[in-house]
């Protein structure tokens, strides 16, 4: 199964801007949601992904080319 079938555009994009240094709460910012529901966000993608930290999640992006 690919990862587009696995996550949304929306957590796809939350991705992007972790792995570019952004916190929960300037995640939240950007994409006008609460820091809560950027953080939720996070943590269901790292479920999703079976990754057991934000710094793995952030290995995984680069590994993808999900950053720019």
């Amino acid at each position: 199964m690919k990862v587009h079938e696995i996550l949304s555009p929306r957590e796809i994009e939350i991705i992007q801007q972790i792995a570019n240094g952004l916190t929960d709460r300037e995640v939240g910012a950007l994409l006008e949601i609460s820091d809560k529901t950027a953080s939720t966000h996070r943590k269901n993608i790292l479920h999703k992904l079976q990754i057991k930290n934000t710094a793995l999640l952030i290995r995984y992006a680069l590994e993808n080319k999900w950053v720019k």
